[in-house]
């Protein structure tokens, strides 16, 4: 909707079928570039430019969201008026990891069963 680019990581090759499906499908495949890689390769590796938008969605019982908040934040990534929105289903358990790391939760907002947390850059 409007990104100049989009950069979409799974580890699953399963997962990663789906969204080629889906780029061809929206005819998007200048727009988005896609790995099926761990997130820390990923942003260790693959991360050339600042970052506006950060959205992660990893399967509801997995426990990485924060831990790629703080990746992010850590190898200063995301630019200083960026954003990154974590859904969860587990809202109470994100928040309270959310309290260890720099950053500002300035929204939640519930659609359904998935939470989303908009976070940016502590001042």
């Amino acid at each position: 909707r409007g990104a100049k680019k989009a950069i979409l990581c799974d580890k699953s090759k399963d997962a990663i079928k789906i969204i080629e499906k889906n780029i061809k499908k929206t005819h998007l495949e200048e727009q988005v570039e896609y790995y099926q890689l761990p997130f820390e390769i990923l942003l260790n590796n693959q991360i050339k430019d600042l970052i506006d938008i950060v959205y992660i969605d990893p399967p509801y019982k997995a426990d990485i969201a924060v831990k790629a908040t703080e990746k992010i934040l850590f190898l200063n990534l995301l630019k200083n008026d960026g954003v990154i929105i974590i859904e969860t289903d587990e809202k109470e358990r994100e928040l309270k990891n959310l309290t260890q790391i720099e950053a500002e939760i300035f929204d939640i907002r519930k659609y359904g069963r998935a939470n989303l947390i908009f976070l940016k850059r502590k001042e």
